[in-house]
């Protein structure tokens, strides 16, 4: 590639925060939440109103966005330990950095291995588990701040991932000011040259971990209701403590207001970032694209967290300002997803891309000669009988899911909520259901796992239905196995930092750790889980008993 001497050329810079669902941007038309910076960007820019994620769980995604490619090209299609499939794949970073931009990242980026770099010339990274403090620069700088007795940087997970928490560090420590404190001390130190640079907050990924000042932020203004419970009968359709749906309405609300409490807080510090590059008369000549990784579920049709084919999770904000491109103020409803993002920054900077055997399965938003209609979107996520497929149009949604080879169809303008399988009525649309279907057999031979598609048509796993503890439920076992085991301390010294973090975690919220969740199989599976971690056998008498 030729090296462009141009000294003007565009900077980009790409804001990604974690687990934010589309409908949680003011000026978007949610006139709940509190995001004057985000308003600005999309009111100086285009907000995209039908942004979806390709993948919506968070290394898929972010390696969709990274090569602009789906799963079969770099082999993520869920999370896993794993190095990325193929090294040649062109990624972002490395296309710039070879055409003389510094590159950088900053905050959660979630490679594996932690630190491996994708192109990035610099990184300053802050992961949710660190493995140990060398690889995660935010809990170097906790330590040098004193503060490497913190054990749950960002939120504890065991027992208590979906309920709001203090967190253990004020505002001028926490993950989301360390975020754009980085990213501003580096464009500091570099921004005379053309740059490329990433920044990703983990917020408002589970557990929300707020420091005080964001306490209450929300209380007793009108928020949404949660979509009502109406789980497909592979998760079980029936009311299920295990999904949080016995939680008193206030319960439920308290989750709701603190994840967009979180919202509110990374908007505060992308606001920061926007206001140095105004100040550095760098602004207009980056181009800024806000997104999300994914959604989150917020209790949606009985639902938390994401990995799920419904609006609240496969759903994403999606901003882009570079006025000499796009016109500022816009709202454009066409399809658009992460695999645009890398078409997009190379169109706009004039850079190629040289993908070997695969081409982009995006295209730039600003193309003046666009191949694509944008009129469907493809969605997936899973391997084996966890996986689905999605396909939708403006007025229907089309789902696959591999286990038992169950189908849904939504009438997305008539029931935007999703409550109604069309599949499951006497009578439903059956050429769009056709058409749909057979959109999603194409995408899963080019893109999706080896052997999906068999003979023309999906395989089906015969599987039973999800039990207790699965990963979208209020209470997934999953968590029970994320105890923070990085510090250098003894075994018993981080035992008792755990016990004084829940508490602290939960101090003043009334609401004392026994009364949690008393399901005897919770109970266990964190006792469980602790006796890897922990050396005091009567951990449940510490904590679970009355």
């Amino acid at each position: 590639m030729n090296i462009k001497q141009n000294c003007k050329k565009p900077n980009v810079l790409v804001l990604l925060t974690d687990q934010q669902r589309y409908d949680t941007i003011g000026v978007a038309g949610y006139s709940h939440m509190i995001t004057p910076n985000l308003d600005y960007l999309a009111s100086s820019g285009c907000l995209y109103t039908n942004a979806h994620s390709s993948n919506p769980v968070c290394m898929p995604a972010r390696h969709d966005l990274l090569t602009g490619l789906p799963g079969r090209a770099h082999g993520y299609f869920t999370n896993n330990r794993q190095p990325i499939k193929d090294y040649s794949l062109p990624t972002l970073p490395r296309i710039f950095q070879e055409n003389g931009y510094r590159t950088v990242a900053v905050g959660k980026m979630h490679f594996f291995p932690r630190r491996m770099h994708h192109g990035f010339g610099d990184m300053f990274l802050m992961e949710e588990i660190p493995d140990c403090r060398q690889n995660d620069q935010y809990a170097t700088y906790l330590k040098e701040q004193g503060l490497e007795h913190i054990q749950n940087l960002h939120g504890i997970r065991p027992h208590i991932y979906h309920i709001p928490q203090n967190s253990q560090m004020d505002e001028a420590h926490h993950g989301t000011n360390w975020v754009a404190d980085k990213m501003i001390e580096w464009l500091q130190q570099n921004k005379e040259e053309p740059f490329f640079m990433m920044g990703g907050w983990i917020s408002p990924h589970p557990p929300c971990a707020l420091p005080k000042e964001y306490r209450g932020l929300y209380s007793g203004q009108e928020i949404p209701e949660h979509v009502p419970l109406s789980r497909n009968c592979l998760f079980g359709k029936e009311e299920n403590e295990w999904y949080g749906d016995i939680d008193s309405e206030q319960e439920k609300r308290s989750i709701r207001e603190e994840y967009y409490s979180s919202i509110t807080m990374v908007d505060k510090h992308i606001g920061r970032v926007l206001n140095y590059l105004e100040e550095s008369g760098i602004l207009d000549n980056t181009l800024i694209i806000f997104t999300s990784d994914h959604g989150e579920m917020l209790q949606d049709k009985g639902f938390y967290c994401k990995m799920l084919p419904y609006e609240g999770a496969v759903r994403i904000p999606f901003i882009i300002r570079y006025p000499e491109r796009f016109n500022k103020g816009v709202k454009n409803d066409k399809f658009v997803s992460l695999l645009d993002i890398m078409p997009t920054c190379l169109d706009v900077c004039g850079l190629e891309y040289n993908g070997g055997k695969y081409e982009l399965e995006g295209e730039s938003l600003c193309s003046e000669s666009a191949k694509k209609h944008r009129i469907n979107q493809v969605s997936s996520c899973g391997v084996g009988a966890d996986r689905w497929v999605m396909n939708r149009n403006k007025r229907y949604k089309y789902i696959y899911w591999y286990n038992r080879g169950y189908e849904e169809l939504f009438d997305m303008q008539n029931d935007p909520g999703e409550l109604v399988n069309l599949m499951e009525t006497e009578n439903y649309p059956e050429s769009e259901y056709i058409k749909l279907r057979d959109g999603v057999i194409d995408y899963e031979k080019q893109w999706g796992p080896d052997g999906v598609i068999v003979n023309g048509d999906f395989v089906k796993y015969d599987q039973a239905e999800y039990l207790m503890g699965v990963a979208n439920s209020k209470f997934p076992f999953f968590c029970n196995k994320q105890f923070q085991r990085f510090n250098d301390s003894s075994s018993q010294e981080k035992e008792q930092r755990f016990i004084q973090e829940i508490k602290h975690a939960l101090e003043g919220r009334d609401l004392p750790v026994n009364d949690i969740y008393n399901h005897p199989a919770w109970k266990k599976d964190f006792s469980d889980n602790w006796n890897s971690f922990g050396e005091t056998q009567d951990i449940m008498d510490l904590l679970f008993e009355k």
